[in-house]
This record gives C-alpha cells, sequence and structure tokens, in this order.
C-alpha cells in the first residue's frame, strides 16, 4: 500500500465514487434506504480540499482509501484541526489503511494543532470504536446535522494531546 497527498490534476472523480460506493456500503443498516438513494458522485467535491487529502493504493494502484484533514470548520474552534473524511473502500475494511491514513493525517494536524476532533454519525458504532482505538473521546450528545438529503445525527469526537 502506498499512501501520498493528493495532486490537484488526480482523478477526484474516482473519490466521489469512493465516497459513494462507502456510503451506501457503510450506511445501508444505519441511514434510510431513501436518503442513500439520493446520492451520487456529484453530492461530494474532494477537489475543493484536494491540498488537505491523503490517498491510499494498493499495489496495483487501485484507489483504496482517502482521508481529508485540515483546520476546524466550525465557529469557536479556531485552533483545531478537523478530520472532514475518511473512506476505505469496503473490501479494504479492517486491514489498516484506515489507521495509517488517520496516522499520516493526525501527524500533519500535529504540526499547527495541539487538538482535533471528528464528527461521525451517532448509530455508527464500528466508526466511533475506531476513533476510541485512535484516542478521540465523545464530547458532548448527539446533534442533528442538515445536509440537502435530509437530516443526520452526529456525535463530535475529541482527540486532546495528554
Amino acid at each position: 500500500m502506498k499512501i501520498r497527498k493528493a495532486h490537484r490534476d488526480d482523478d477526484f472523480q474516482a473519490v466521489a465514487q469512493l465516497y459513494l460506493d462507502v456510503w451506501r456500503a457503510t450506511y445501508a443498516q444505519l441511514l434510510p434506504a431513501a436518503f442513500l438513494a439520493q446520492l451520487t458522485t456529484a453530492t461530494w467535491h474532494p477537489e475543493r480540499r484536494w491540498q488537505e487529502t491523503w490517498l491510499a493504493f494498493d499495489d496495483t494502484g487501485r484507489l483504496i482509501g482517502t482521508c481529508a484533514a485540515g483546520p476546524a470548520r466550525d465557529q469557536g474552534y479556531d485552533d483545531w484541526g478537523e478530520v472532514y473524511s475518511i473512506y476505505i473502500r469496503p473490501d479494504q475494511q479492517h486491514q489498516g489503511v484506515g489507521h495509517q491514513l488517520m496516522a499520516t493525517a493526525l501527524t500533519t494536524l500535529r504540526e499547527s494543532f495541539t487538538q482535533a476532533y471528528v464528527e461521525v454519525l451517532a448509530t455508527n458504532q464500528s466508526a466511533r470504536n475506531f476513533y476510541r482505538q485512535l484516542g478521540f473521546t465523545q464530547k458532548g450528545t448527539v446533534q442533528r446535522r442538515t445536509v440537502p438529503q435530509g437530516e443526520l445525527s452526529v456525535v463530535r469526537m475529541v482527540l486532546i494531546p495528554a
């Protein structure tokens, strides 16, 4: 496996397709089918964050994962970093790809921020456990986020150095 920073001329349509594939597989039991049916590759625009994105490729050059992280977007978190997204191809999950992508992203975040957070779907226990393994803890209660396709219930998980 190879992890590298995204380049401006990368195939971001393939990245958006990865997002879509992961959402449909991961959230099939967690979100209404009607919500998932509305999603297309046009839902996401990973090219907008290419400078804050890492890509993981298998030995054949196939895109198997992506992670984006940078300055926090929410007000009141000016000195924080945020993991915007991490998506691993379903057939590559639980093989260390996510841990390696997160290690890369968190190393970069630590260069500018002492604290970081990620928002995760409240019902996604697998993702919440993944972040706990990396040292994140839940902060606060479930929050509602409105997106064009509907509402999502999310929790914020924070990583604060000991």
